[in-house]
C-alpha cells in the first residue's frame, strides 16, 4: 500500500472536501503535554474555557469503561480519576469530535458514540501493554474522522458503512473508493495534515488497513503500527458486541493484531469478554 498522496489527489481532494479549521484547544492541549511537571490545576484551567468541553469530559468520565460505576459530578473528580495523560488524550478525542460535528445528524450521532467507545476500550488495552505510545488512545478516536467528513458531506455514505460492515479490511478502501472516488484513511490523512498532527500519526490513519505491515513490511514505525494494533483490537470489542454480523475481516486481523502485541487468543477472548460486560453495564 503507498505510503504517499500525490499533489494533483490532494488538490483534488482539498477542493471538493471541506475540512474545518484546527480547532484553537489542540494547541493548549499540546503546550500542556509539554510541560514537565504539569498540574492538574493547569488542566482544570484550559477546561473552564470551554463549558461545552467541559461537559463533554464529564459525560465521558462518567461512561462504563472510565468511570467504573463511580459517579463523578466535578471537573477536580475527573482530572483526580483519569489523571495527566488520560485526561489529555480525552480532551483531545473531544476537541476533535466537536470541530467535525457542528452539525449532528443521528448517523454522525450514532458514529461519534462508537468512535467513543472504541477509544474507551483502546484506553483500558492500553493499560494491559507496555511500551504504548502516548497518543494511541488519541489515534483510536482520531482514526475515524474521514468516516466523520464523508458521513457529513456525501448522503450516500451512509449506505456504503453497510457495505464496508460486511467486507474485510483491506477490501474497504477499495469499496470506497469505487463509490465516493477517496476513501475514510485518505479523507483522515488529509485532516492530520491540515491540522499539523505529527507525519507519523498521519501515516498511521492513512495505513490503517494495511494488513502487510504485520507481516514484515516496511513503511511505519513501530509506534505506529502499535497504535493500529491497538484500535483494531478494539474494534473488534465493539463489532463483536453490537453486530450481529459480528467482525468479518478479524478472522484475517485478528492473528496478526494479537501476534503483534503480544497477546494469545484466550487472553484476548477473556479480556474481551470482560470489556463486553463493562459496556453492558453501563448500557
Amino acid at each position: 500500500m503507498s505510503t504517499l498522496i500525490d499533489d494533483a489527489t490532494t488538490d483534488h481532494l482539498l477542493r471538493n472536501l471541506v475540512i474545518p479549521p484546527r480547532p484553537g484547544v489542540l494547541d493548549k492541549i499540546a503546550a500542556l503535554r509539554r510541560q514537565p511537571d504539569l498540574e492538574l490545576g493547569e488542566i482544570a484551567e484550559v477546561l473552564t474555557e470551554d463549558l461545552a468541553l467541559t461537559a463533554a469530559m464529564l459525560k465521558a468520565a462518567n461512561s462504563p469503561l472510565i468511570g467504573q460505576g463511580r459517579k463523578i459530578a466535578s471537573v477536580p473528580q475527573a482530572l483526580s480519576l483519569l489523571g495527566v495523560n488520560n485526561t489529555l488524550n480525552l480532551l483531545n478525542g473531544l476537541a476533535v469530535r466537536a470541530a467535525l460535528t457542528a452539525q449532528m445528524p443521528p448517523t454522525l450521532e450514532v458514529f461519534w458514540e462508537r468512535a467513543m467507545t472504541i477509544a474507551s476500550v483502546a484506553g483500558a488495552l492500553c493499560e494491559q501493554l507496555e511500551g504504548v505510545p502516548d497518543e494511541a488512545q488519541s489515534f483510536a478516536l482520531f482514526h475515524g474522522c474521514g468516516a466523520a467528513i464523508m458521513l457529513m458531506q456525501m448522503p450516500d455514505y451512509v449506505r456504503t458503512q453497510r457495505l464496508i460492515a460486511l467486507a474485510r479490511d483491506g477490501q474497504i478502501p477499495k469499496i470506497e473508493v469505487q463509490l465516493h472516488h477517496t476513501s475514510n484513511n485518505v479523507v483522515g490523512y488529509l485532516v492530520a495534515r491540515t491540522w499539523l498532527m505529527p507525519e507519523a500519526f498521519a501515516q498511521a490513519i492513512l495505513q490503517q488497513y494495511n494488513l502487510g505491515l504485520f507481516r514484515g513490511e516496511e513503511g511505519l514505525d513501530a509506534s505506529g503500527k502499535l497504535m493500529i494494533a491497538i484500535t483494531r483490537a478494539a474494534r473488534n470489542v465493539w463489532r463483536t458486541l453490537t453486530d450481529s454480523k459480528g467482525d468479518p475481516g478479524w478472522e484475517e486481523a485478528g492473528p496478526l493484531v494479537l501476534g503483534y502485541l503480544g497477546l494469545n487468543d484466550c487472553e484476548f477472548e477473556d479480556w474481551r469478554d470482560e470489556m463486553h460486560q463493562r459496556i453492558h453495564e453501563g448500557g
